[in-house]
């Protein structure tokens, strides 16, 4: 129905009202880290050599996502406290706004990948402006082994990796793609932060 009204509005072609819907949830933004001789003895410095941004027209807010913000501001459905920021590996594939929680099109990192044994928790600042992130308190990935990490994600209801569970307290909110990819190599590490703008959604 909005997708319609847009449309009807604004004169939009279907493709231009989608990529409207995309830049409502924000970005995310991954650095990778390399650790280098510094040039005292044996001793190693952590060099971030390359940021990455997921643009806002690569972010998607799956249906999921925008339902659950429906839910706890006019529905009264209960607010969940803790999310988490992971990431997948399986090259070629497209985030679509219909993923969810239970099914995604992509494939999340896993404990072969990196060294964490759990999802990271995304640990936001106060609001301000009217938008929210976790600078100063990224979730950072250590590489196990060499992979593509090529995209993030944003979710709630456990820190498993992997985990599939299919209610109302497991929520994927957005996920998108990294582009370039960034290449891991072992003992590399990424740090990922997401930037949310309350007015877009």
């Amino acid at each position: 129905m909005e997708t319609l009204e847009l449309q009807r509005r604004h004169d939009l072609t279907l493709a231009e009202v989608e990529g409207m819907r995309e830049r409502r949830g924000g970005h995310f933004t991954a650095q990778r880290g390399l650790w280098v001789p510094n040039g005292i003895g044996s001793r190693r410095k952590l060099v971030h050599e390359l940021t990455h941004e997921a643009t806002a027209h690569r972010n998607i807010v799956t249906n999921e996502g925008l339902n659950h913000i429906l839910d706890v501001e006019l529905n009264a459905l209960a607010a969940l406290t803790t999310w988490f920021l992971s990431g997948w590996t399986n090259s070629g594939q497209t985030p679509a706004a219909t993923d969810d929680y239970a099914a995604t099109t992509v494939t999340e990192i896993t404990t072969s990948n990196v060294d964490e044994a759990i999802r990271q928790t995304y640990n936001a600042n106060a609001a301000s402006s009217q938008s929210l992130d976790n600078v100063g308190a990224v979730a950072q990935y250590t590489g196990d082994e060499g992979f593509n990490f090529e995209g993030a994600m944003l979710m709630a209801g456990s820190s498993a990796f992997g985990d599939t569970t299919d209610d109302a307290v497991h929520i994927l909110f957005c996920l998108s793609q990294l582009s370039p990819v960034i290449a891991m190599v072992l003992d590399s590490t990424i740090d990922i932060t997401y930037t949310i703008a309350s007015s877009d959604v």
